[in-house]
């Protein structure tokens, strides 16, 4: 059992408490889903769950909390990790080997399992999260949900008594999101105690116990499976939270869309690893395009290629005139999927500021962005929400005209899913292209005209 009462944490660098927590069980083989707006402490939670606060993120906390009789501070993160196993927001930044394998075995190895032990456990895993293909690939060529997929069977293979999940269906396509729910369900029904901290919760029904709100660090709102499921659509989006049993809708081919940026015969490569070839695709001028296809099929190569990052065979075109990748990189504008890649500098204002001369529409675009508080903050102590809301504000105040987003809304609650769409829709104009890849089905309905299918060409 995990036992917490009169807890509050206070990271070092901030002058305010992160979570106060009055009293809180958790009994074993609970599946808890902890749910909030971004910053709410979620994050801050599952990191004493695991260890990590505050051996690995420094702060101080008072009261009390015992997981499966482990304290924070008291015992080593080696030591948590004999019982638990966490699958963070961005999981390259779990990784130790480069080959999925290897990274699988680790942790048995770890544990000083014997060799034939660690081979039917690999064979296993491999079995049911369909990694058999992927067993000698490179994780760094991995896509985001490639290594999602890895990083959740890297878990499995762990045997853990409790498995805690931040954002772990951020960047899956529908059958990746399909496969976690199997994944969790077989878990819950060995008794493995399950703590996931998620935004997108339509996949989680009837699988979660409890949902706690977390709102200022602190537990707002504790429904039980009844009662989180007697909530309707709207009920949820007053607490900023996302809805159940989405659809996507219909698209029309717009009159206003302008010609605008185009493929031809353009293939992908990754790392040196053809991809194949892709189907011509037009993506308009004065609207919001949204990219989809499953996970692996080269969006993000795709977008690095657009953006002239990688070059590629083929033609790209702006208008009617061909770019060539310096052309591109010029004129672009693109928000990676995995934002930490990208923050270089020390205070979230200078990162926001940094590379652009439009700075007349800051104000408007970090208010708009819920940035105001953090400006003075460094980048790196943000939650993955947050830093993704950053480069975001950066993107936006550029005066590029091609912008692309990989899965921008992947840590964002409702409301700053809105903030953003709004903000799209102020980019929209007869000189941009903006181009969203994105598995969001909330957001495609809510802010894109145009939707385009990644496919191979046979």
């Amino acid at each position: 059992m995990i036992r917490v009462s009169n807890l509050i944490f206070r990271y070092t660098s901030l002058p305010e408490p992160s979570l106060r927590i009055s009293d809180l069980s958790i009994p074993e083989g609970e599946c808890l889903v902890l749910c909030g707006k971004s910053g709410s402490g979620k994050t801050s939670f599952t990191r004493l769950l695991n260890g990590l606060i505050p051996e690995y993120f420094e702060g101080e906390y008072s009261g009390d909390i015992n997981v499966f009789g482990l304290v924070p501070g008291r015992d080593s993160i080696e030591t948590f990790s004999k019982l638990t196993s966490t699958v963070f927001q961005n999981p390259a930044s779990q990784f130790f080997y480069r080959k999925t394998e290897q990274e699988l075995a680790f942790s048995c190895e770890n544990q000083g399992l014997p060799p034939q032990s660690i081979c039917e456990r690999l064979n296993e895993t491999a079995a049911f999260f369909q990694l058999q293909s992927l067993m000698d690939q490179d994780l760094l060529s991995a896509s985001g949900g490639e290594q999602q997929r890895i990083a959740l069977a890297s878990s499995q293979m762990q045997s853990p008594k409790l498995l805690i999940l931040d954002e772990p269906t951020a960047n899956l396509d529908a059958e990746g999101v399909k496969m976690v729910r199997n994944y969790l369900s077989k878990l819950k029904a060995q008794g493995v105690t399950i703590v996931i901290a998620e935004h997108r919760l339509d996949y989680l029904e009837n699988l979660g116990d409890r949902y706690l709100y977390f709102e200022k660090g602190e537990i707002a709102h504790c429904w039980s499976q009844e009662e989180w499921l007697d909530l309707t659509n709207e009920d949820r989006k007053k607490f900023g939270l996302r809805g159940l049993h989405l659809e996507l809708k219909q698209f029309y081919e717009e009159d206003s869309c302008l010609l605008g940026l185009s493929t031809k015969r353009l293939q992908l490569r990754n790392n040196k690893v053809n991809l194949g070839q892709i189907s011509d695709l037009h993506f308009p001028k004065n609207c919001i395009t949204a990219l989809v296809g499953p996970n692996g099929i080269g969006k993000s190569t795709l977008a690095k290629i657009l953006s002239g990052i990688e070059t590629s065979d083929g033609d790209i075109n702006f208008g009617k005139k061909t770019l060539s990748p310096l052309e591109r990189l010029k004129q672009s504008a693109y928000v990676m999927q995995n934002v930490r890649l990208q923050l270089f500098s020390d205070s979230v204002r200078k990162e926001i500021l940094l590379g652009n001369s439009k700075t007349a529409d800051f104000k408007q675009v970090v208010e708009q962005l819920g940035l105001s508080q953090l400006l003075d903050r460094h980048p790196i102590s943000l939650s993955g929400g947050e830093q993704q809301r950053v480069i975001i504000a950066n993107a936006l105040l550029s005066n590029k005209k091609i912008i692309i987003f990989d899965e921008p809304t992947s840590g964002l609650d409702y409301e700053q899913m809105l903030s953003f769409s709004k903000l799209l829709q102020e980019l929209k104009s007869p000189e941009r292209v903006i181009i969203v890849i994105t598995h969001d089905l909330e957001l495609i309905n809510e802010a894109c005209q145009q939707i385009r299918f990644i496919r191979k060409v046979p």
